[in-house]
């Protein structure tokens, strides 16, 4: 709904997916531009849920539009898919994804619904700068966009592996197009590559979003603080996937002594993604720590309020991540809430840990973790002039100055 008349128009468009960061950034980033009296365009993966939320909190000056593809359109995307299978399957090395468009077909649907060509903010880099060659995507992408980019290509193959890694670097090329106008990324140590390869300026360092607001107390967390009985609380919470090393560090907890450490494990465990082995083993792990411990494997944090209070009553918070080269939003909010952390060796998160001065890297041996928890519980002391400085560096005024400098490139030409 327009209620003011607003000094420009945006389309902001994210359809990979609606959970996680995408949700997250989605609705920070247009609730920054909104405050800027630009009148947003907005299309997501769920906008059933997106229009609910803007309802619910009484936003103006932004229509949620539907993706709609014509017959025409959706034959021409299957023919698409079945040329890029074909051809994969006859030439090994094959890296264009000609499929990959399917984002571009969507914004250019709502362009044409909207009936202007207005500027353009991608919210995921992955979906919506397509693995095609530049000519081709000339064609398809708006005048005037911006994009953001978790990850770069460079560091995709450690958790997607080489193909993925060289298709992202092929998809890169398009940040070096004139219509292309910000590239946004969510770590300053990205900066550097970026800048380096395609030598523009263009290229801006994101902060991370850090929500640790807690809308109610609820019951589940409330009861496992009284359950530890005063010992300290060491937790890993959320999706357990199997790069979270939830066995590894069900190992470590043998090694803890149950008077004075309390075992949490808590969030949704898809078991689909374990083999048999690794499911036995962390049932067998499971019943040696019943003494100590609040294990619910098969448990949904539906509420972020409900998992922030979790990390609020932990002592100590478990992030030792299996070839994770991102970030990690838990880690942001666990140093938020001064809460000391066990990290692997994981590039990003490894480069905060030690600009902030905050707790321990731990190899992935089960008894130096023990020793690593039992050091980092009893004597971690906050560096308080790095705390500040990550306060600074992950503060609502500098995520929306960043916001601000890169709409002013988005618009730099309307």
């Amino acid at each position: 709904m327009r209620i003011v008349d607003s000094k420009q128009e945006i389309l902001l468009i994210d359809i990979s997916t609606w959970k996680g960061h995408h949700e997250i950034y989605f609705k920070k980033i247009l609730l920054s531009l909104l405050e800027r009296q630009y009148f947003v365009y907005a299309s997501c993966s769920d906008n059933a849920d997106l229009r609910q939320w803007l309802e619910h909190s009484n936003i103006q000056n932004c229509s949620v539009l539907d993706f709609r593809l014509s017959f025409i359109e959706k034959f021409f995307f299957k023919g698409l898919s079945s040329f890029d299978r074909i051809v994969q399957t006859l030439f090994k090395g094959y890296i264009y994804r000609f499929s990959s468009v399917s984002s571009l077909l969507f914004t250019r649907n709502i362009l044409m619904r909207i009936g202007k060509d207005i500027p353009v903010f991608f919210g995921d880099a992955d979906t919506s700068v397509p693995i095609i060659p530049a000519w081709v995507a000339k064609m398809l992408l708006p005048s005037q966009w911006v994009t953001l980019a978790v990850q770069p290509s460079y560091r995709s193959a450690s958790s997607w592996g080489k193909q993925k890694s060289r298709q992202r670097f092929v998809a890169e090329k398009l940040f070096a197009l004139a219509s292309c106008k910000a590239v946004l990324t969510l770590h300053p140590a990205y900066l550097k590559f970026f800048r380096n390869r395609f030598h523009e300026d263009k290229f801006l360092a994101l902060p991370e979003i850090i929500d640790v607001t807690i809308d109610k107390h609820y019951e589940v967390p409330e009861k496992i603080y009284h359950l530890a009985a005063g010992r300290k609380i060491i937790s890993i919470t959320g999706g357990l996937l199997p790069k979270r090393n939830l066995e590894l560090f069900l190992k470590a907890a043998q090694n803890l002594d149950p008077e004075r450490y309390f075992i949490l494990a808590i969030g949704h465990w898809p078991q689909e993604y374990y083999t048999p082995t690794q499911i036995e083993s962390i049932k067998a792990l499971s019943l040696t720590l019943a003494n100590n411990s609040c294990l619910k494997l098969g448990y949904y944090i539906a509420a972020e309020g409900e998992f922030n209070q979790l990390l609020t009553i932990s002592d100590l918070i478990y992030l030792q991540y299996h070839n994770h080269s991102f970030s990690s939003n838990i880690l942001t909010k666990a140093i938020f809430l001064r809460k000391p952390v066990i990290i692997g060796d994981n590039y990003i998160m490894k480069k905060v840990i030690n600009k902030y001065d905050w707790a321990a890297i731990a190899p992935e041996e089960p008894e130096q973790i023990a020793s690593a928890m039992m050091k980092v519980a009893t004597e971690f002391q906050i560096n308080e002039t790095k705390y500040q400085e990550f306060l600074e560096d992950f503060s609502s005024e500098k995520f929306n100055l960043t916001i601000d400098r890169t709409v002013k490139l988005l618009m730099s030409n309307c």
